[in-house]
């Protein structure tokens, strides 16, 4: 089931991908914003866009005034890490093909996690690419605050969850947020 899912919106992404404009990153920008001051946040841990995935580098570039950002490192056996990052600090092609901050860049561990996903549910279920970096990082603490960014087009009605999954805290969308 969750494979015929990947497919369907893989393929709906690629039709359907879009920059966001100025009002969609300001609306992306303000729903972080307010979960940011509401929790005291210091340290995001965010992505790298890859494929057609929702675009965040404007929104991490207004956010970099308010909170320390971070982008992970895939390590071994499906494991990863955070490192800050800023806009000046290179990036490392990694053998995943996906850009990462330097390992010599300050290891982090965010209080708040913006995850790609290829799909999401209104019960906050996340549907990524299948390896489980995202899940087996957030696993190690069920009180990280996690949110999801994508477009608002990737909603399904429902995403089969495993016993491994983590459920996202919300959805923060180009339309604005969908928050628990």
């Amino acid at each position: 089931m969750k494979n015929k899912l990947r497919k369907k919106f893989t393929q709906l992404r690629a039709k359907k991908y879009l920059e966001l404009n100025s009002k969609q990153i300001q609306t992306i920008y303000s729903s972080l914003l307010r979960i940011i001051k509401q929790h005291k946040i210091k340290v995001i841990g965010s992505y790298q866009p890859i494929h057609t995935e929702l675009n965040i580098k404007p929104v991490l570039e207004l956010l970099k005034k308010k909170c320390v950002i971070a982008l992970p490192r895939v390590l071994n056996k499906n494991n990863m890490e955070f490192r800050a990052w800023n806009e000046y600090d290179p990036l490392y092609v990694s053998k995943f093909g996906i850009l990462e901050p330097s390992a010599k860049n300050k290891k982090l561990v965010p209080q708040l996690f913006l995850a790609p996903l290829l799909a999401f549910d209104l019960n906050f279920n996340r549907l990524g690419y299948g390896r489980g970096y995202y899940d087996k990082y957030l696993s190690k603490n069920k009180n990280f605050l996690t949110y999801g960014i994508a477009f608002s087009f990737q909603q399904a009605k429902i995403i089969p969850v495993h016993k491994n999954d983590v459920v996202l805290k919300g959805i923060i969308t180009e339309e604005g947020s969908v928050i628990s």
